[in-house]
């Protein structure tokens, strides 16, 4: 898990704005303005991490499920036959154990570096944003019958759109 303290740089320039909702129908409309949270914020309602836009980009159709975990709420979509739940606040002690006896590689996430732990069929990826200790995480479980080669791509893709709307 060492591999996450070098994935806490987004490498990411100026900040976005932070306003929840764009103002301006011009940048609206540009689609230039994306919706800003902190990741504790985003962590209490994780389905809030993704918008329409991201929605209909992954071809995710409805808002997603919100559910409580272990460690936090989190959000489950379902991605081209792909089960995809996201947690925005889970403990480095929780990555550990969800990674030890998988297959785990380094793996880019949006601008970020991510940890992916592959593991009988179930795909987990997480990313340090600002915490070492406050991990990003995706869980990805490909329905019966459906090619475990997109497992972790779905689930990556979730994390990178989640990403973009993290301040």
């Amino acid at each position: 898990m060492s591999l996450l303290s070098a994935g806490c740089s987004s490498g990411q320039g100026a900040p976005r704005p932070s306003s929840p909702h764009p103002t301006s129908s011009a940048s609206a409309a540009a689609g230039a303005q994306t919706s800003k949270y902190t990741q504790t914020q985003l962590a209490s309602r994780p389905c809030d991490a993704l918008d329409g836009h991201d929605l209909a980009a992954l071809g995710i159709s409805g808002r997603g499920k919100q559910e409580s975990g272990k460690h936090e709420p989190m959000c489950h979509w379902k991605l081209a036959g792909q089960n995809v739940s996201l947690a925005l606040d889970l403990p480095l002690s929780y990555a550990k154990t969800m990674t030890k006896n998988g297959r785990v590689t380094q793996v880019p996430v949006g601008q970020h570096k991510a940890i992916q732990a592959e593991f009988q069929g179930i795909c987990f990826i997480f990313v340090a944003v600002h915490d070492v200790n406050r991990l990003i995480g995706t869980t990805t479980i490909p329905d019966a019958g459906v090619s475990q080669e997109g497992t972790c791509p779905a689930g990556a893709s979730v994390a990178a759109a989640a990403l973009t709307h993290i301040r």
